[in-house]
């Protein structure tokens, strides 16, 4: 089994530095592993990512030398368990919005006696106590009543960490989507998340959509941080060689 890079950089004082994926195709998982990232979530929730493509998504993965996760695409346990038994090293839980629900994520990924999940030969792990030790549990803090429920949430034994969502913090405030975490309420509540999180030993982090942001998090005290998607970055990078293409039309046409 490789090492969880994600835990080596918080055991090292670290943050640990990931992003998404969200196209089911191996060469898409060996080229965003190969980056060098520490950490990459494939993506049930948002994009095309169905359950019988995990499995090999995952290896390419670990292979490409990064640490695995997976965002469940509903806090289903039955899902929540078979992405852990199929490979996934952390699982990050989608709309947690008070203590019961990250009761409920919790059970699902930790062995008793810590949790309820059900051993079934997992993959990667030995032993359930291995499997506990390893394993990542991170929830979703995406609303104005999972920010007032903080305290609770991050206070469940088992549960590792908070990722804000900060488009869907913004839409659900009333706030500019487009901003995100740039908007003053958007980032006054990841000020509030991470607060929380200081006080009670835990972990957190958001998504981000410019290496300014990521550094402002990480000086507030984040200590992970989550860039664009393999979809993001095709666009971006398909974007990029257009306006070349535009300049050289230009020039062309002189």
């Amino acid at each position: 089994m490789t090492e969880n890079i994600v835990r080596r950089r918080w055991r090292d004082h670290e943050p640990a530095f990931g992003a998404m994926l969200g196209i089911p195709a191996i060469s898409t998982a060996h080229a965003m592993a190969g980056a060098g990232f520490d950490w990459v979530i494939i993506e049930q929730q948002h994009a095309y990512v169905t359950e019988d493509s995990i499995p090999a998504l995952l290896h390419a993965l670990e292979l490409g030398g990064t640490t695995p996760f997976v965002r469940i695409g509903e806090n289903d346990p039955i899902g929540i368990q078979r992405a852990l038994d199929l490979g996934a090293r952390g699982i990050v839980a989608p709309m947690v919005n008070t203590p019961e629900q990250a009761e409920m994520v919790r059970d699902n990924t930790r062995f008793p006696p810590l949790g309820a999940r059900s051993w079934g030969a997992p993959r990667l792990h030995a032993t359930p106590a291995a499997a506990n030790d390893d394993v990542l549990t991170l929830v979703m803090i995406e609303t104005p009543l999972a920010l007032s429920n903080i305290d609770a949430i991050l206070a469940v034994e088992g549960i590792d960490g908070a990722v804000m969502g900060p488009s869907d913090m913004a839409l659900s405030m009333g706030a500019d989507v487009a901003a995100g975490i740039d908007d003053p309420q958007v980032w006054q509540a990841f000020e509030t998340i991470g607060d929380s999180a200081k006080r009670l030993g835990k972990h957190y982090g958001a998504y981000v959509f410019t290496a300014e942001v990521a550094q402002r998090m990480v000086d507030h005290g984040a200590d992970f941080v989550l860039f664009s998607t393999d979809i993001g970055y095709v666009g971006a990078g398909a974007a990029a060689d257009i306006e070349a293409i535009g300049r050289i039309r230009s020039r062309s046409a002189v």
